[in-house]
């Protein structure tokens, strides 16, 4: 019995090298590139919400989602954390529920979390959903 408790508790070794290989295909990869973060972001959010909370123009954002244009490290960075932000409340929330959440005050964020968001980025904002959806309700 002990040993297979031992054997359970053994994980699969992870190399560095696997991880970052496999990373190094992930920037070109389909529903990953700037074109498709945008183009989900417009789809989800709308441009109107969307284009404010990554710091753009609707038309730089539109421009991004037709691939006429591409943002630069700094705007990759900033679809990549929006589109995170937005899985997250799309796995915790219904589209109304994730409104009413972003926009009341969250004693664990000290704030709103759209105004942590704003000035914080995501992290906060995610570990604020998870610490939700792990509530007892």
């Amino acid at each position: 019995m002990e040993q297979l408790q031992e054997a359970n508790a053994e994980e699969p070794e992870l190399s560095a090298t696997t991880v970052f290989a496999s990373l190094a295909e992930l920037r070109d990869a389909p529903g990953y590139g700037p074109k498709a973060i945008a183009e989900r972001l417009m789809n989800s959010l709308g441009p109107d919400a969307a284009a404010p909370l990554l710091g753009v123009s609707v038309g730089l954002l539109d421009r991004w989602a037709s691939g006429e244009d591409a943002p630069d490290a700094e705007g990759r960075l900033q679809l990549a954390d929006l589109d995170a932000l937005v899985g997250h409340l799309h796995g915790a929330f219904t589209p109304a529920q994730a409104m009413i959440w972003m926009c009341s005050p969250n004693v664990q964020l000290g704030s709103r979390p759209i105004d942590v968001y704003r000035t914080q980025g995501s992290a906060p904002v995610i570990g604020a959903i998870r610490a939700h959806v792990r509530e007892p309700h």
